[in-house]
């Protein structure tokens, strides 16, 4: 049931008038008016940016280096693989520990790692086992560093600005998907024309990504901790493959949260694997050279951006039908892409798949937060990373041996195949779970007004994302 937001509690984030705090932007971004969170939403774009010209480099140096599909899909598999096993642990962590002190310190391990790649690549000496290394040692930081960020944003808001935040936090991400692409492609491309190797174009992408995770370590360190709200925790921690079998619990008993989850692995393995795909759809196919590359790349984010936006500015989504319907017409799309020879028609189409991705994805991620209670959000949203990261080294060996085996179309058309049955397996789920009883909360608020208690007579069905 939605929890009425106490105003009067010291430790609960205040909500300053959006038109004092933002110059009267428009209630898309109200959750902006709470300044830790935009202190927070800041550093993620800037970290975001230096992220996405890392992700875009590293593939087109693996394949400067000489290395194949299935490398990538290594490269893939270590870069991800950690979470599949550590993401849990660090969701006990997460609701054990303070999470703005535990992020710091995750995000000074990831700038280490960073700053250590781009040596190895300014100096010459990289070669694609040291790209592995790097790629792990990420992973590993990444399986705690994951579930904190999905638990710590609900703490920066009041709760019936929880889904305003979230699809705030997507327009970050994609934000610096269109940007950091984009500028990766042009760096690339002028290191080559200048040096007559790319390795010297991804060499500086590195090392803008080192800097800029000065962004997101400022905003954490200049948040009011007083102002971030924390939950009460018992004397004495349950062992801990107690907690997370009471979190496992409550994700598989809970319909809602459970076929969300199965949604997300079944199109992460299958039907996320641009990372692994378009650098070879691009280079192999198209015929693209760098900067056309990240061009490509920044229309995905582009996409995924406008959907960011739509997602932001609607007072309540219905959270089952933009899942089912976006995750359809993504699949589609992804077939359209594996049929496509031209960059001017496989542009709009890779811009449609991040916009209907984003509405499928980012609605998984709110109504996940939305059935699950704050005690719990560490280890079940450290699930949801479980399965969202640690679908990438499966989906990405799989992408690369059908690449490899078959071409990269058909790795795309495969994708698409397996996604377009997990989608008549989800659907077929929630039918079968409604007719059981009811599902939690379906409706995704993000009006910023609360809701009626269901004890009072409001419709469950209905309630804001503010459990």
């Amino acid at each position: 049931m939605a929890n009425p937001v106490p105003a009067s509690r010291p430790d609960q984030p205040k909500s300053l008038p959006l038109r004092a705090a933002l110059g009267g932007l428009k209630r898309g971004f109200e959750a902006l008016g709470v300044r830790n969170y935009r202190l927070y939403w800041w550093g993620q774009v800037v970290s975001l940016i230096g992220t996405w010209m890392q992700q875009v480099s590293l593939p087109w140096l693996v394949l400067a280096l000489g290395g194949s599909a299935i490398q990538l899909g290594f490269i893939a598999v270590l870069q991800f693989g950690p979470a599949m096993l550590f993401a849990p642990f660090g969701g006990v962590l997460a609701d054990r520990v303070d999470k703005r002190h535990a992020l710091i310190a995750s995000q000074i391990g990831a700038a280490c790692q960073a700053f250590v790649l781009f040596l190895l690549t300014a100096t010459g000496v990289v070669e694609i086992w040291m790209v592995m290394v790097m790629a792990l040692v990420l992973g590993l930081v990444n399986a705690i560093d994951m579930p904190m960020r999905q638990s710590l944003a609900p703490d920066l808001v009041p709760r019936n600005l929880l889904a305003n935040a979230i699809a705030l936090n997507s327009m970050a991400f994609n934000s610096a998907r269109v940007v950091g692409p984009a500028v990766a492609g042009v760096i690339i491309a002028l290191g080559t024309a200048a040096t007559g190797s790319a390795v010297a174009g991804v060499a500086i992408n590195l090392g803008v990504n080192t800097v800029t995770y000065s962004g997101v370590l400022t905003g954490l360190l200049r948040m009011n901790p007083r102002e971030i709200r924390r939950h009460e925790k018992p004397e004495r921690h349950p062992p801990v493959l107690h907690s997370l079998a009471e979190g496992f619990r409550y994700a598989v008993r809970t319909p809602l949260v459970f076929w969300c989850l199965v949604l997300l692995g079944g199109i992460a393995s299958f039907g996320f694997n641009f990372q692994i795909l378009l650098p070879l759809f691009a280079r192999e196919v198209l015929g693209l050279t760098a900067e056309a590359y990240g061009g490509l790349y920044a229309a995905m984010g582009l996409g995924s951006l406008l959907g960011s936006l739509t997602l932001a500015v609607m007072r309540q989504r219905r959270a089952i039908p933009l899942m089912l319907v976006g995750g359809t017409v993504f699949a589609v799309l992804l077939v359209g892409i594996g049929l496509v020879r031209s960059i001017w028609l496989a542009a709009p189409l890779v811009m449609g798949a991040g916009y209907f991705s984003m509405l499928m994805i980012n609605t998984i991620n709110a109504t996940v937060q939305a059935n699950v209670t704050d005690a719990l959000r560490g280890r079940v949203m450290s699930f949801y990373v479980t399965v969202f990261a640690g679908s990438a080294p499966l989906g990405g060996l799989f992408a690369g041996f059908v690449a490899e085996a078959w071409g990269t179309p058909a790795a795309f058309l495969v994708g698409a195949a397996f996604s377009g049955l997990t989608m008549a397996l989800v659907a077929l789920g929630l039918r079968g779970a409604s007719r059981r009883g009811s599902l939690g909360v379906t409706i995704i608020d993000s009006s910023g007004a609360r809701s009626a208690s269901p004890a009072a007579g409001g419709d469950r069905r209905a309630v804001s994302a503010t459990r």
